[in-house]
């Protein structure tokens, strides 16, 4: 696991901060936003599960992954986690206090909940 979180790490962070990235990459990671500093905030596709869902971003040397559950129809979002990797992968921080976040659709948590609620096909959406 290691490995392989450290791998992730490093594809991430070259994708967040410049842009670029090979062809699956760049389908596996959707950009929904920026940080004050510039870089990307990427949705990543593969692991959305029903209506959870995470985003990634730059954080130092490292990232950010932080897990959200959306509620479409009641257009309401829950944060489910925050965990921060150092560049090698390894978990440096964790936060897994729960909670309603506002719901703000031009926000990357919302634009986020938007492309997870349509793939799905929830009414509204």
């Amino acid at each position: 696991m290691y490995f392989k979180i450290g791998g992730m790490v490093g594809a991430i962070a070259i994708l967040l901060s410049n842009g670029s990235a090979l062809a699956e990459d760049a389908q596996r990671y959707i950009t929904v936003g920026h940080d004050k500093l510039g870089n990307s905030v990427a949705l990543d596709t593969e692991t959305i599960k029903g209506t959870t869902y995470k985003l990634y971003g730059m954080y130092g040397d490292g990232i950010f992954e932080t897990t959200f559950h959306a509620s479409c129809k009641e257009s309401r979002l829950f944060r489910n986690r925050i965990a921060i990797y150092g560049s090698e992968g390894q978990l440096l921080q964790e936060d897994g206090e729960k909670g309603e976040i506002p719901f703000v659709a031009n926000s990357s948590p919302g634009k986020g909940m938007q492309i997870v609620c349509q793939k799905i096909g929830a009414d509204g959406w």
